[in-house]
């Protein structure tokens, strides 16, 4: 029987500061050399922070409940991973507030991708056999089309056995609904730079890779910004594909306007930098200010932490997406003045088709209950 181990992801500052992936065993603190070396190949092909600490957590989910099957991972069958694919499905998780609820079949679905994914590297690294793989995966016909451009070729994808099968509705994505809940994280006393990020992600929808990736040249606040050859007027910011040091990057390409406070809540940051770090040499607009990495792109790692911080300020769980989706719905729904436009939102969030941006439309139950009730008023008013 396999001794037991429960594995655990997390980022690892370097000698040379920048921060490496790893998933370890809690019970003696020893890293999974395999995965480790997995997801280092993941940051160097270009995947995101966000990409890699996600596979590295459903990794690190499934090597925690292998020694209960009494297997090694390298030993695992077709069979193996269809029991994981039932066990995340019936199994309920438990949220950053404390509640619990079954994954969603797109969740359980990205768990298996990420493990199909793993095992087709240990393959071409010799670590499982190939016939693993073959048994794993299957060759799909890919016809062309509007976005098959490739012509009838194959591709490899995930066996049909190991598939789940999605809803058609999506549940809509959770938001912070409750206005006093808003108000304490925008009035949390932070320093300039950490208000700074919640703010620019709060008030513009930005991902966080999208901010951590921003270098200084990407703002233009000047009323007129030609003398940045840009010819767009008034406060914005570019979302470009940056070489972030951080390993940040942008999702999509796009212009976000830039409120005049946001504005002057990135002045208050850069004074807070130059007092602390004088003139450095780092591009970006998020560098950490204290410590040996003083001056550099400031982390993924702490930009979570600030949240996991605020979150046990707040006595209530906020990470950073849970900002994204609450201005998306604040736009939509209008709440904070005039609805906005769905297409418009669509350009703001860097969506690349209205069905992304569709989950956000989600009638409230309030809503719902007003229009009956206006219903029911006209007609009793009618009779």
């Amino acid at each position: 029987m396999t001794a037991a181990a429960h594995y655990s992801f997390r980022w690892v500052r370097s000698s040379s500061g920048a921060d490496v992936a790893a998933v370890f065993n809690r019970e003696n603190g020893l890293i999974h050399p395999a995965v480790c070396d997995w997801l280092r190949s993941l940051a160097d092909a270009g995947d995101s922070p966000n990409t890699v600490r996600n596979y590295g957590l459903r990794v690190a989910g499934f090597m925690t409940w292998l020694p209960a099957q009494g297997l090694d991972w390298t030993r695992v069958r077709p069979s193996t991973l269809l029991h994981w694919k039932n066990h995340l499905s019936v199994t309920p998780k438990t949220t950053g507030t404390g509640s619990s609820d079954l994954r969603q079949p797109a969740t359980v679905s990205a768990w298996l991708v990420a493990l199909v994914e793993f095992y087709r590297w240990a393959a071409l690294e010799d670590l499982v056999s190939e016939e693993l793989v073959r048994l794993l995966t299957q060759e799909q016909f890919v016809r062309p089309g509007p976005r098959g451009g490739e012509h009838g070729r194959s591709r490899s994808v995930i066996a049909k056995p190991l598939r789940v099968r999605s809803v058609s509705v999506s549940k809509a994505p959770p938001w912070l609904s409750a206005e006093a809940d808003r108000s304490a994280l925008l009035s949390l006393p932070l320093r300039p730079r950490d208000r700074f990020l919640i703010h620019l992600l709060y008030f513009t929808g930005l991902r966080v890779g999208e901010a951590l990736s921003l270098f200084r040249a990407d703002l233009h606040l000047l009323p007129d910004n030609r003398s940045h050859g840009c010819r767009i007027k008034g406060p914005h910011l570019h979302t470009v594909r940056n070489q972030s040091a951080n390993g940040a990057r942008a999702k999509s390409l796009r212009v976000v306007p830039m409120s005049a406070d946001l504005a002057l809540s990135y002045q208050e940051a850069l004074t807070e930098r130059l007092m602390l770090v004088s003139e450095d040499r780092s591009p970006n607009v998020f560098v950490a200010l204290e410590g040996p990495t003083a001056g550099q792109a400031w982390s993924y790692a702490s930009g979570i932490d600030l949240f996991r911080r605020c979150s046990k300020r707040l006595g209530f769980y906020v990470r950073p997406h849970l900002l994204r989706h609450t201005r998306a719905t604040i736009w939509l729904r209008g709440i904070e003045g005039d609805a906005v436009d769905l297409d418009v939102v669509r350009v703001l969030l860097g969506h690349r088709s209205l069905s992304s941006t569709l989950i956000y439309t989600h009638a409230s139950d309030e809503s719902l209950r007003s229009a009956v009730s206006n219903s029911s008023v006209s007609l009793a008013v009618s009779s």
